[in-house]
């Protein structure tokens, strides 16, 4: 996108990169404290935008959890916003929230022993 303006688009103006599931193969299950499961929508060195069953409170501080083929990383921050993102019959409301981390991470994509330099391995 060239950052103009046109036929309804806005310019894409985020800082960071962002990586689906499938772009994270070392990537096996996140965990949102206080033992919420989550499920990763998207990942950037500067946050995630994740789905729960749980509603999650603006500037509620919080730690992700990230579990990998060869270890586990915390990465502390809080929810910069939520949502409802669906209400499903079978599964009731499911909740978007965005977390911003309160240091950078480092992905390296393509690496499998991501998240490269980590700010916390458990």
């Amino acid at each position: 996108m060239d950052g103009t303006l046109g036929q309804g688009r806005t310019p894409d103006r985020r800082r960071a990169i962002r990586r689906i599931p499938t772009e994270l193969s070392w990537l096996r299950g996140l965990r949102l404290r206080p033992g919420l499961d989550v499920v990763l929508v998207n990942l950037s060195t500067g946050g995630a935008l994740v789905e729960t069953s749980t509603q999650l409170r603006p500037g509620a501080r919080t730690v992700l959890r990230l579990t990998g083929a060869t270890g586990s990383w915390t990465v502390s921050g809080s929810v910069l916003r939520s949502w409802v993102a669906a209400i499903d019959p079978e599964h009731g409301v499911v909740y978007r929230g965005a977390l911003v981390f309160d240091q950078a991470l480092d992905l390296q994509a393509g690496h499998d022993d991501s998240p490269a330099s980590h700010p916390h391995r458990s």
